[in-house]
């Protein structure tokens, strides 16, 4: 029988590798990452973060075995946006009305960012114009070495709750990549025109 994260794995591939486009992953990866564009990608995770856990503080018993308060990104990103002189996009709009089903989906979506985390972390290291900012940042650098354990858990939780609800929440994850892509269009003024990506 196919579990909710296999059917999720599966299914959002492509909205995932659409998401993962749009973040300027090639400038990412060839080492030539902007600080406008590093700027502008905290941002957009920073709206993304903040939205989905103010949504998630209002089910509070639905996702108590989410350990909310241990997983909360948004003190990171907003610290590293302090560092930079900017502040976040006011998001609360974003998750509003979403049941605590769908936001299951929300939260596969910002707890599978951390796993790629150490692979852009050393990627960020490779352009050379980021380094003087990075030596306190907080959000890329993730769990850590609790990254795969905190997975683990997360996919137990996931599976519990979404017990006889995959539908649902696949459906949410692919609406919350699309929140991404909606998200990082509305900070686009942040970012010079010459090195956004393209959907």
């Amino acid at each position: 029988m196919t579990t909710v994260l296999e059917r999720l794995r599966t299914e959002t591939r492509s909205s995932h590798e659409q998401t993962e486009a749009l973040l300027y992953s090639d400038a990412l990866r060839g080492g030539t990452l902007s600080p406008h564009a590093y700027g502008h990608l905290l941002r957009t995770h920073a709206a993304y973060h903040q939205a989905l856990e103010r949504a998630i503080d209002e089910h509070a018993d639905f996702f108590a075995g989410y350990e909310p308060e241990s997983r909360r990104k948004t003190p990171w990103l907003q610290a590293d946006l302090a560092a930079l002189d900017l502040t976040s996009l006011d998001s609360t709009s974003v998750f509003e009305g979403w049941s605590p089903v769908a936001l299951l989906g929300a939260a596969y979506v910002g707890e599978g960012s951390m796993l790629g985390g150490k692979t852009v972390w050393h990627y960020l290291q490779q352009s050379p114009a980021l380094l003087p900012l990075l030596q306190n940042a907080r959000f890329y650098r993730g769990y850590g070495a609790d990254t795969g354990e905190r997975w683990r858990t997360f996919g137990a939780f996931i599976t519990r709750q979404a017990d006889g609800q995959a539908d649902q929440v696949v459906d949410a994850a692919r609406r919350a990549f699309a929140a991404y892509h909606s998200l990082f269009r509305q900070t686009l003024p942040l970012a010079g025109s010459r090195e956004l990506p393209q959907d």
